[in-house]
Order: structure tokens, then sequence, then C-alpha cells
């Protein structure tokens, strides 16, 4: 028994004068290597403060070959590298962190998104759809599959993923917007309307959703409806010119040329673009003489992305189509009436003189 506690005794013993000195030590390395690694990044957060970039590149270098393990380190390194605007590089470090961290899915995402701003959108694409296989209810990754998929015209495609987002946030505005604007490149304008609408009833405050419902009412001939939406686009800065020409447009079809005047220099005085609309647009003809344009520098509105003015020029196209099959078909029935006329005339003049002929 005596033996037993003695073992025990010299167990004890053994722990603290070997176990236990080389289990300080790996933990004051470890906390050494931790506190050298913040140090480091409080070195680095101050170059790139003081703006000495070239100290900040030389010592970021030495710190992704120092910490090839830390994911604090390169995701540090990443988030600098893309606010210089150096996506390649950035794009190298996120991917380091996904591998340190796998279930980052934050850092999953934005590996995506460098993708597709590199033009790698294949490779962003397969990312993002692996990425929703494990969450499925995630709402940015969903909008960002579904846009590279648009902007590469694959609609029918883009409106599964959005629809498939609206099972895990149906209350996400942005998805219905975008179903509406995939649509709207099928021609599908009833769905689109259907979705823009739902999107709209979500966010009141949407002005780029009312606008395309003023486009899509004017296109289907809805003219007092259209006139509702673009009433509302006219409270938006970067709409505001536009809607006013949509007005313009609406005033003329409805012969109120006062009104079409005053909208149309309206709209003139707000953004120099407007002058390109109204040359190629044959509806203003009756009133181009009061159109006045202003001689100041005005300034051209870019606000809206290039998503936005690409839908919405093909919208305006569209109606712009639809209203001069509309035009000729008018120039057609009056011509008609005046050949009606014309004929009339002859066979009176004809009667005439068959009875002077029959008198003589």
């Amino acid at each position: 028994m005596q033996s037993f506690f003695s073992i025990i005794g010299k167990v004890i013993l053994y722990t603290f004068l070997i176990v236990v000195p080389i289990l300080a030590a790996i933990f004051c390395f470890i906390k050494r290597k931790i506190l050298a690694e913040k140090i480091d990044v409080l070195k680095l957060e101050y170059l790139l403060f003081v703006s000495k970039k070239e100290d900040a590149r030389r010592l970021a270098q030495k710190m992704s070959e120092k910490y090839k393990d830390s994911y604090d380190v390169h995701k540090r390194l990443a988030e600098m590298y893309e606010k210089q605007g150096k996506l390649n590089l950035a794009l190298d470090e996120y991917i380091r962190v996904v591998e340190l961290k796998e279930n980052d899915y934050d850092m999953h995402y934005k590996v995506a998104v460098l993708l597709e701003k590199n033009d790698k959108n294949e490779e962003a694409i397969i990312m993002l759809e692996d990425l929703l296989k494990i969450r499925p209810d995630y709402s940015e990754a969903t909008i960002l599959l579904g846009d590279i998929l648009y902007n590469e015209e694959r609609f029918k495609e883009a409106v599964s993923v959005y629809a498939e987002g609206l099972k895990y946030d149906p209350t996400k505005y942005e998805l219905y917007y975008n179903m509406g604007m995939a649509f709207t490149r099928l021609n599908d304008f009833q769905k689109a309307k259907e979705y823009y609408e739902k999107a709209a009833e979500l966010n009141s405050y949407f002005y780029n959703g009312q606008y395309k419902l003023a486009l899509l009412a004017m296109i289907q001939g809805e003219l007092d409806e259209a006139e509702e939406y673009l009433s509302k686009c006219l409270l938006n800065n970067e709409l505001e010119a536009t809607a006013y020409f949509c007005l313009a447009e609406i005033a003329m079809v409805k012969n109120d040329k006062d009104k079409a005047t005053a909208y149309i220099n309206l709209a003139l005085e707000m953004d120099k673009n407007i002058e390109q609309k109204i040359e190629n647009n044959a509806l203003f003809a009756p009133i181009q003489e009061l159109i006045r344009i202003p001689n100041e520098n005005r300034k051209v509105k870019m606000k809206l992305s290039k998503k936005e003015n690409e839908i919405n020029e093909y919208l305006e196209n569209m109606y712009g189509l639809v209203a001069s099959l509309n035009l000729n078909n008018e120039e057609k029935e009056n011509n008609e009436d005046k050949e009606i006329y014309i004929d009339i005339e002859e066979n009176e003049k004809e009667q005439e003189q068959e009875q002077k002929e029959r008198e003589e």
C-alpha cells in the first residue's frame, strides 16, 4: 500500500517537474505567437493609416509568409488588397481564408464576389451553387448567382435561382424585382408586372420598380395607370427627368400638346441625355418648335447601375416601337381617309361632267 502511494507521489512530482513546464512553455509560445500576430496587424494598420503603402506592402508580404495558418492575418490581408483594388491578390488571400475555415460561409460568398469581378463567372457560379446547397437561405448568394446568370443572358436559369430564394426569404423585395427584370428580358410582360408590383408593395420607396411598371403600362396602352406610377417616380432624383419625358410622351398620345411641352422642357432642364431621346422620337415632331434647349451646362445623370440603365432602355425602346407602330397606323388611316375623300371628289366631278354633256 505504501509503495502504491509512493508511485502516485512520483507521478504527481514528475508531472509538475516535466509535464507542467512543457505545457507552460507551449502556452507561452502560443501566446507570444498570437501577440506577435496582433502586433504585426497593428503595424500594418498604422502604415496604411499614414499612407506608407510601400512599407505596408513589404510587411504584408512578410506576414503572409510568416503566418501561413493564421485566419485573422490572411483575412486582414485580403481586406487590405481589396480596398487597394488589387483584386487578384485579394482573391488569393480570401481563398486561403476559406481553406483555413471552411464553415465561414461569408468568406465563400466573398470569394464568389471577387471571382465575378475578375470575370471568372463559371468559377463564381460553381462556388455559389455549392454554397447554396449548404445554405439555401443565403439571400445575398442567391441574388449574386441570379445576377451573374442574368448578365450572361441565361434568363430562365436566373428566374429559377430567384424563385428558389423566395422559398426561404419571401419578404425580400430585391428577389421579386430581379424576377421582374428577368421576365422582362423574356418578354413575358404580364409576369414581369406581377413581380414588379410585389416588389413595390414590399418597398414603396423602390422607385426603379415603379418606373418599370410605368413603362409596362405604357406598352400595354394603360396610360392613366402609367401616369400614376410616373407621378411617384418624380420623387426620385435619378428618375425625375425620365419620368417627365414619359409623361410628355403620354400627353402627346392624348393630344395634349401644352402639357407635353411643359413636361419635355422640365425634363430637358434636368438631364442633357433627354435631347437625344427627343431627336429619336417622332411623337414630338408637332411641338418641335416649342421645345427649349437650355444653354447652360446641365448634368448628365448616370447614377443608375449599368443593369438598371440597360433594362430601362430595353423597355423604353419597346415602347418606342409600339408608339411608332401606332403612329404609322394612324398615318395610314389618315391617308386612306384622304384617298376616299379624293375618290369622292373625283366621282362628283365626273358626275358633273356627265351631266353637262347630257344637257348639251
